[in-house]
């Protein structure tokens, strides 16, 4: 048996998948890129299997190969036991209950990946990641948007989270589908957004708005491919088109309601404030957000790299 030198952190979210293998002391040793693992994008087995391929692309670069023997994709089985993984940490988009963490923490155990593992939601990555002493507010706008706080005594309270259909307000679907109507709406003329228009079609690769009807709403299309048009309506926002600042302004104001929310819920006083996710990675949305957040905080750090995040939640379970 190998022996367990090794840490594990996976990012588990709605555009894609994460995996850093590092050494005890958290210096990274590789990285590996599986697709979407949210649960409720993509189900439990594709969840699973998408972690198992970024997981591999990680080890296999650390040459710390599969058990022999052990099967491809999702099945039980001691597929990681030779690896030499002391502690894991999985933060995962969708792990939204006990039963959700109570199902990947199975398929962890079955496929023995470490003796000490801990399963979270992904806000759990952005808090650990960019918060000095662990407690705070963590802000995700990624596909989806959720806000984690924690007070320094160890309480907790979340908003939002609540999946593309029920809330993700401020996330880079909700900005996408904003900027969709929009662009309907000026092409029958309810609304004044030629730039906008212009670009969904490009974005879509259509000539004619009807088009975009069948290509939106095909039973192919996912949460993860509606959202990517958000980069979209963010760089037309930066050349100051009027229809997409609007856009931004509303999905931040949404995003600021979340952190006042938790704020107010938790009573905390100038929280540091985490910011985490590929929409808040954009400057454009990140200053609007912070504009509208009307509870005084204090330092704000954006994580570029939210794995990292995982691997100090592992580092804790050694």
């Amino acid at each position: 048996m190998t022996e367990a030198r090794l840490l594990l952190a996976v990012d588990g979210g709605g555009t894609s998948t994460q995996a850093l293998v590092t050494d005890l002391e958290g210096h990274v040793l590789a990285r590996g890129l599986g697709p979407s693992s949210n649960l409720h994008n993509v189900g439990f087995e594709r969840s699973c299997a998408a972690i198992a391929t970024a997981v591999d692309g990680a080890l296999a670069q650390v040459r710390a190969p599969l058990a022999p023997g052990a099967p491809a994709g999702t099945a039980p089985g001691p597929r990681w036991a030779a690896a030499g993984i002391a502690a894991a940490c999985l933060g995962l988009a969708g792990v939204d209950s006990a039963q959700d963490e109570a199902q990947f923490s199975r398929w962890v155990r079955d496929q023995a990946i470490a003796p000490r593992f801990a399963v979270v939601n992904d806000s759990e990555l952005i808090l650990a990641g960019g918060t000095p002493a662990g407690w705070g507010v963590a802000l995700i706008s990624g596909t989806g948007s959720v806000c984690l706080g924690r007070d320094p005594d160890g309480r907790t309270a979340r908003v939002g989270g609540w999946g593309p259909l029920l809330g993700d307000e401020g996330s880079g679907y909700h900005i996408a589908t904003l900027a969709l109507r929009r662009a309907t709406q000026a092409a029958d003329g309810r609304a004044e957004a030629a730039l906008l228009l212009k670009a969904v079609l490009r974005h879509w690769a259509v000539s004619e708005p009807s088009e975009l009807i069948g290509l939106v709403h095909a039973p192919t299309t996912e949460a993860a491919d509606i959202s990517r048009m958000a980069t979209v309506v963010l760089d037309l926002a930066g050349r100051n088109d009027r229809a997409a600042q609007e856009v931004v302004a509303e999905a931040a104001r949404d995003l600021a309601h979340h952190v006042d929310t938790i704020v107010g819920q938790l009573h905390l006083s100038r929280p540091p404030l985490a910011m985490g996710g590929g929409m808040l990675l954009r400057s454009v949305l990140r200053r609007a957000v912070l504009d509208a957040v009307r509870s005084e905080m204090g330092p704000v750090t954006q994580v570029s790299d939210p794995p990292a995040g995982a691997v100090v939640l592992a580092r804790r379970l050694l």
